[in-house]
């Protein structure tokens, strides 16, 4: 069998040596300077004349670790409150359930030993009564427990909201 030649062909132009020459150097890179100190801030044109934006002081990067570490305490006691809150408002949820199906089965049950018309008409006028009646009761409680909950969970990030803008909005020496 018979080889056939290859012809290589390079791929490289001729003036290959010329053509880094052509590239122009890039300037080398200088990150800006890090300022820790925010800017200033415009007032805005609703605001009175006399209103003064709050000054900004200074903080070392330890004292900026300290609050985030004070904001994440208080963000993990608030997710766990608001955990147990609502694992409370799911029992509840859950007790009214059953509670609900237990009165529609002991009045199915009625329903079907009822001997006449009138009596079918009376157990169901109880049942929706009653459920109307519990269904109100119990959605006022959820709805304490949730107010409850929410004001339980935020409590411990208003207490860190105040002390965070305390600290950062101190007069600058």
């Amino acid at each position: 069998m018979a080889t056939k030649s290859k012809k290589i062909v390079s791929v490289v132009p001729e003036n290959f040596e010329a053509i880094p020459e052509a590239i122009p150097e890039t300037p080398a890179w200088n990150p800006p300077a890090l300022s820790l100190t925010p800017p200033s801030l415009p007032v805005p044109s609703f605001m009175p004349a006399s209103f003064k934006p709050p000054s900004f002081k200074p903080m070392s990067l330890e004292a900026l670790a300290d609050i985030s570490r004070a904001n994440l305490e208080a963000m993990t006691k608030a997710n766990r409150v608001l955990a147990e809150g609502l694992q409370a408002l799911g029992k509840e949820i859950l007790t009214y359930a059953r509670s609900s199906l237990e009165h529609a089965s002991q009045t199915a049950a009625a329903l079907l030993g009822a001997k006449t018309f009138d009596e079918v008409i009376q157990l169901n006028n109880d049942l929706a009564k009653s459920n109307l009646e519990t269904m109100l009761a119990r959605s006022a409680k959820l709805s304490e427990m949730g107010v409850t909950i929410a004001s339980d969970a935020l409590a411990p990030l208003g207490g860190r909201v105040e002390a965070t803008f305390a600290k950062f909005t101190k007069a600058a020496a």
